[in-house]
């Protein structure tokens, strides 16, 4: 009987290795990788918007090993809707427009594209296939116009926006008044966001009217005032990337808009399904933005008044009046 037995469970476990290899050796089919496109206005190597974008990209690619392509120089309509289109031809899963330019054509590219998520800067998105990033401009000009207003000792500020529109401008003049009330903002915009050469003849101009700090607010002019600032011997706040690099004896911090880091957040939440479409807005609070590396030259007392401030900012205590400019209690404390 123990004989039968043991022949039976030896018969049995043979029956079932054929099967358990037919498992085993089945086949699995690899998935494609995902495919992210970048349009850039401008070139990768700016030192500002488009550097950080393209760096987003590449930490995308590395991190999730994903199929990537950036364009650069895709600064009009015809460009824009030419590359995007191609990028969409070829299956690219999600296309970032690093910019609010690319507003127009990304909304009306994306009804004949409904499997192609289309993402862009500052703007209104429309349709379910398509998200607007928007960070806080007015936190931007609050804080960049603080430690301007902190730090001036001719009680001059020079400021120095692509247009003199942009929602941080109000907000920065509001916060050097704040620091003291002698404090004068001369303000004049470049009206456009990569002119140099303007932006160089502004910031001379207004170093003759009295200005020891300036703050530029552009993509491509921001190191043009810097590197300006830095010959006259004048102080400047970086703008959009921590540019202290560009002269350590001349940027006192950086207003600082994180966006490579938000370009994988992105990602991210695209992959996990978890993007919304519409305006999606972020802030101090969510990382999106940040101050840059302080000047030693910056007095200790200036740097922890400013941290405790933007501390209080995130923890919602105040909050910045669109209108106005003007910190107020947050009705919703």
């Amino acid at each position: 009987m123990k004989k039968i037995a043991i022949i039976g469970l030896f018969l049995l476990l043979i029956g079932c290795i054929p099967h358990w290899q037919s498992i085993a050796k089945q086949p699995i089919s690899p998935t494609a990788p995902l495919k992210v496109g970048l349009l850039l206005d401008g070139k990768i190597y700016d030192q500002g918007w488009d550097g950080q974008a393209y760096r987003g990209l590449k930490a995308i690619e590395r991190t999730y090993q994903v199929q990537t392509e950036c364009v650069q120089d895709a600064n009009q309509p015809d460009v824009q809707l030419r590359e995007a289109k191609r990028l969409a031809d070829a299956g690219y899963d999600l296309i970032f427009g690093n910019g609010r330019s690319f507003e127009t054509v990304f909304n009306k590219l994306a009804v004949s594209y409904p499997k192609t998520r289309f993402v862009f800067f500052n703007g209104n998105a429309k349709g379910e296939n398509v998200s607007s990033i928007n960070f806080t401009p007015e936190s931007m000009g609050y804080f960049s116009g603080m430690i301007a207003g902190m730090m001036t000792k001719s009680h001059k500020v020079g400021l120095i926006p692509a247009y003199d529109s942009m929602r941080e401008v109000k907000p920065f003049m509001a916060a050097v008044k704040e620091q003291n009330p002698n404090n004068e903002v001369l303000l004049q915009d470049v009206k456009g966001w990569s002119d140099g050469k303007k932006a160089e003849e502004i910031a001379q101009k207004m170093i003759r009217e009295g200005a020891d700090v300036l703050a530029p607010m552009g993509d491509g002019f921001n190191i043009d005032v810097i590197m300006q600032a830095h010959y006259e011997g004048r102080l400047a706040v970086g703008y959009i990337s921590d540019q202290y690099f560009v002269s350590k004896n001349t940027v006192i911090t950086s207003i600082v808009q994180n966006l490579s880091a938000m370009y994988v957040k992105i990602f991210e939440q695209y992959q996990d399904g978890t993007l919304k479409s519409g305006g999606v807005e972020f802030d101090f609070a969510d990382g999106a933005q940040q101050l840059g590396t302080f000047n030693p030259a910056v007095p200790d007392e200036v740097r922890r008044k400013i941290e405790r401030r933007l501390e209080e900012y995130k923890r919602g205590e105040f909050v910045i009046n669109k209108q106005t400019g003007q910190p107020m209690s947050n009705p919703k404390k």
